[in-house]
């Protein structure tokens, strides 16, 4: 894959002017958006062979994929959004090991969806080119991206608690955001939710602790995350599409 997008990226400015801004999102959406996240914007800043090459990424969660859906309960209020789990935490773990794997600028937006504004850089000086390395730098933290999401939902696969119930945790979520649930989902009871939320919060914590240093679990970004994670408390109720149907049957 790493190939694959040095081939793009070359064709990209292969008649470009140097000094040039280059959008490569089709590119890019086409690599790396998945169920979890959405790239929104792509553009590649680059200056000739013989200087560094960056790239500006703008990536959107799950709030940012269901926003056309309508929204139902607005209560929740808070830093980030339920929906987003499966991207957030490794997204933000990854930010916060983001010392030498490529990505030199970084910051996240928090508004009615949430976006991840990510900086990287491929160094002229490196083997193959800035191209070459840029390309390494980005598939790498792309796929380690979706490798811990699925670390993720493996740890509720295998919670003693949930691992045996055979739900979409992404359509859990997404209803504990306020979007209506799909028809085939079967709702939840108050009290299963609370588990179900309490499992994916250990669940994080637990991906958190196995893949960064102490040093790093201090990083303000982290502790902001997990005391998000520790405040969490299921929906007083969550829209079902079956409930929808049956309202209107009636």
């Amino acid at each position: 894959m790493i190939t694959q997008l040095d081939e793009q990226l070359a064709a990209a400015v292969k008649d470009v002017k140097a000094h040039s801004t280059v959008d490569v999102t089709l590119a890019l959406q086409v690599m790396f958006s998945n169920t979890d996240r959405s790239i929104i914007t792509a553009k590649l800043r680059y200056d000739g062979p013989e200087r560094d090459a960056n790239l500006i990424l703008i990536v959107g969660l799950r709030s940012d994929i269901l926003a056309p859906f309508e929204r139902v309960n607005f209560e929740r209020k808070g830093r980030y959004q339920l929906c987003d789990i499966p991207g957030l935490v490794p997204g933000l773990a990854l930010l916060a090991q983001s010392v030498n794997n490529g990505v030199v600028l970084s910051a996240i937006s928090r508004e009615e969806v949430t976006r991840f504004i990510l900086v990287f850089e491929g160094l002229a000086e490196r083997k193959g080119g800035s191209l070459k390395a840029l390309s390494s730098a980005v598939t790498t933290f792309m796929k380690r991206w979706t490798e811990w999401t699925d670390v993720l939902l493996g740890i509720l696969a295998r919670d003693p608690v949930v691992g045996l119930w055979n739900i979409d945790w992404r359509e859990m979520l997404a209803g504990e955001t306020g979007f209506t649930t799909m028809p085939w989902f079967a709702p939840l009871s108050y009290s299963d939710r609370a588990i179900g939320l309490q499992r994916i919060v250990i669940a994080s914590q637990a991906l958190l602790s196995s893949v960064l240093t102490v040093s790093q679990l201090k990083d303000p970004m982290i502790l902001g995350l997990k005391d998000w994670l520790a405040s969490l408390r299921p929906l007083p109720q969550v829209m079902s599409s079956v409930q929808v149907s049956e309202e209107v049957e009636i």
